[in-house]
């Protein structure tokens, strides 16, 4: 099994996972913490990972949501911005 990690607080705002809350829980526990709820740029996922101590990500705002106006825009990240996201 693994849990899902979704910070109400953070979700749909895109300004970052909730950090403490997934490092607190990640050690608290010793199976796989999905980070959920918060990602707006690609550095989030890191963060989730490296300080976070999260096994893995999830987002879906970041992807849909463009612009200033927030338009519907459905994007991912290419394969050489994931490798360099988690790189380390």
């Amino acid at each position: 099994g693994e849990l899902i990690v979704q910070s109400i607080e953070h979700d749909g705002k895109m300004a970052g996972y909730d950090i403490a809350l997934l490092n607190q829980i990640s050690k608290a526990v010793t199976i796989p913490v999905v980070a959920l709820g918060g990602a707006g740029k690609y550095s989030d996922f890191n963060a989730a990972v490296e300080t976070g101590n999260a096994s893995a990500v999830a987002a879906g705002s970041m992807f849909v949501y463009h612009g200033a106006r927030r338009g519907i825009l459905v994007n991912y990240p290419t394969k050489e911005q994931l490798g360099k996201m988690f790189s380390s």
